[in-house]
């Protein structure tokens, strides 16, 4: 790859999923890198462990948009109330569109082994 076919590349869109549950279409976008390092550091505690306790919200909020592209909630705070089967269904979705391999997911697990709770 040359520099010019690498630049042309960052201007492809993002991948992007609809994903029926229950009747309801959730539209999901992968990340951009500078998404994924925002949504690792939303995941740490103030020691650099990860805190897995908002993950999965985490991710979905930075990825669940509405039908004009744009996020439908500003805070991962606000997806606490999304049923655990929906909230599961996504977090996979969300996981496969950005590539989280068994590895990454493994060493993530590694490093939040110290996190309390």
């Amino acid at each position: 790859m040359n520099k010019d076919d690498f630049f042309a590349s960052l201007a492809e869109p993002l991948r992007e999923k609809v994903v029926e549950i229950a009747g309801r279409s959730y539209r999901l976008r992968e990340m951009t890198e500078e998404q994924g390092t925002q949504y690792e550091l939303m995941i740490q505690d103030k020691a650099g462990r990860f805190d897995f306790s908002r993950a999965r919200r985490a991710m979905i909020a930075i990825m669940l948009l509405d039908d004009s592209g744009d996020r439908i909630v500003d805070d991962e705070s606000q997806l606490k109330a999304l049923p655990r089967s929906v909230a599961g269904v996504l977090f996979d979705e969300c996981q496969q569109l950005n590539r989280y391999d068994a590895g990454e997911v493994k060493a993530l697990v590694k490093n939040s082994d110290e996190v309390p709770g």
